[in-house]
């Protein structure tokens, strides 16, 4: 078993988070936009605080997307030696990333009944898709150390 490439790791993980990135900007802010201002208006938020809020949050939420890859990657790379190289083991590995990151936390916001359902719905489908191309890439531009 090869040994862990931290600086592949991290070229790769910081590719798949641009790409998640540019992902999480598109589903969000363009196709989820109005449903998510309708969501946050139903929770009691000033169009003033929904403004406030994305200036404070959004540099949270680009590093929060870097980590998702960064993650994904890591993952991909521990699971290789078991799995083997490749697409098929990059799928599994931001499987398990989705898991972890979007769908737990999802339950949460349906629990507490926060968004409509067919809102967590939307975001949980696109973030699924949009994780599994982020990995994919990030896990093709990872290469362990030889030996």
């Amino acid at each position: 078993m090869g040994r862990i490439a931290w600086g592949r790791l991290l070229i790769g993980g910081i590719a798949a988070g641009f790409v998640f990135n540019a992902f999480e900007f598109v589903l969000h802010g363009r196709i989820l936009g109005g449903a998510w201002r309708a969501a946050m208006l139903s929770l009691g938020k000033t169009p003033e605080e929904m403004a406030a809020g994305q200036s404070t949050s959004m540099p949270l939420l680009i590093l929060w997307a870097f980590l998702v890859g960064i993650l994904g990657v890591w993952v991909y790379a521990a699971g290789r030696p078991r799995l083997g190289p490749g697409p098929k083991t990059a799928v599994v590995a931001a499987l398990v990333t989705w898991f972890a990151v979007t769908f737990l936390g999802a339950m949460e916001s349906v629990a507490f009944d926060l968004y409509p359902r067919g809102l967590v719905v939307a975001w949980v489908a696109g973030e699924l898709v949009g994780i599994v191309v982020s990995i994919l890439i990030g896990a093709w531009l990872y290469r362990e150390a030889s030996s």
